[in-house]
């Protein structure tokens, strides 16, 4: 891990021209020095878990160099190093059975496992852990899709096990990770359909060599045809996991169109668009720089004047409904499929289960 820090470090201090295009567009960057003099003083474990893991900054620079592989590598270090106990992050970790969304699911009574399921079937549903937690009227809607269209006879509930890789517990992430491959393997999958652009990239990447099919829902879904009623105006925030492929983007653009929807667009989009604030599980470090991205989205779509501000990631969705706005704030598949739910007190309820 030394060898990996040195190496980003090294590539940052000889070719980053310190020329403040990555601090331009990124609130955390902007309360620091350059990249360069911040490699060569040394990242702090305060400054490697400030950073929202985006992207946004490899964007931005004209040399396509990355920050957040150093930030990344530091987070590992810290970990290594006992400076900080990962016991007390243990609520958000999907290896960890009492965390956050598994008491979310148990207090609200949100099972899956009355579906019908066929472990013949070589076709199942990864809704991801934020979904079929907080959106399980919209996760069931899309199950009985891809139940009739592609004899899709399962759901996995599992995690990506992404957060345990941002955290920097890589020894925790790759058990979990092997876990996760050896029930696919058992079941005989062949093919995942995918709802969130976080699953789908780290999904891609982890089961490459398994010869598993990966999908998006929608790829695998169809939706209504183009509505004869006026359908109000949407503006839409892309997620950062999709910044440099863009498959979402593309995919949810193209159906909201066919569906009807005018699409307004914000002036950062694709590659350009910022963090929704919880990217690098920043929201438990930074609350001031997750309130400010989210604050500084928010403003941005309401100069659109679209009616409606929609993601595809469900965690985006919820780190702007829990703002209070003038806009309506979706996800993509809530218009997509008719099925209309409001994620304002989500973090409320959320709350309520502590509270007790």
């Amino acid at each position: 891990m030394e060898n990996d820090i040195k190496k980003e470090t090294e590539k940052i201090i000889s070719e980053c021209r310190e020329c403040g295009l990555c601090s331009s567009g990124c609130n955390f960057l902007a309360e620091s020095t350059s990249p360069a003099e911040m490699a060569r003083k040394g990242i702090t474990m305060e400054e490697a878990y400030g950073c929202a893991l985006c992207g946004k900054c490899k964007a931005a620079c004209p040399l396509g160099l990355s920050l957040q592989e150093m930030f990344q590598a530091r987070r590992v270090k810290a970990i290594q190093n006992q400076e900080l106990d990962p016991e007390e992050f243990n609520y958000f970790m999907p290896d960890y059975e009492e965390n956050v969304m598994n008491a979310y699911r148990q207090y609200y009574h949100i099972d899956y496992r009355d579906l019908e399921i066929d472990e013949s079937s070589d076709t199942y549903f990864f809704p991801g852990c934020t979904l079929m937690t907080y959106s399980s009227k919209l996760t069931r809607e899309i199950y009985n899709r891809i139940h009739k269209k592609l004899c899709c006879r399962g759901i996995l509930t599992e995690c990506c096990g992404l957060p345990l890789y941002q955290m920097g517990l890589l020894d925790r992430a790759q058990q979990y990770t092997d876990s996760l491959i050896e029930k696919i393997t058992q079941l005989g999958i062949k093919r995942l359909i995918i709802a969130c652009p976080n699953c789908y990239y780290q999904l891609r990447e982890t089961l490459k060599s398994t010869g598993v099919e990966i999908f998006t829902i929608y790829e695998a879904v169809d939706f209504p045809e183009n509505s004869q009623e006026p359908l109000p105006k949407c503006t839409i925030h892309d997620s950062c996991p999709d910044r440099f492929d863009g498959v979402f983007a593309r995919q949810t653009r193209a159906a909201l169109k066919d569906c009807g929807f005018e699409i307004v667009e914000m002036a950062n989009i694709f590659k350009d668009s910022p963090c929704c604030g919880s990217g690098g599980q920043i929201s438990h470090f930074r609350p001031d720089l997750a309130d400010k991205l989210v604050k500084d989205r928010l403003v941005e779509a309401k100069h659109t004047g679209a009616e409606i501000l929609v993601s595809y990631c469900l965690s985006c969705v919820l780190n702007f409904a829990r703002l209070e706005s003038e806009l309506a704030v979706r996800h993509v598949l809530n218009l997509l499929l008719g099925v209309d739910e409001d994620y304002a007190d989500v973090k409320k309820r959320a709350a309520k289960i502590f509270a007790e």
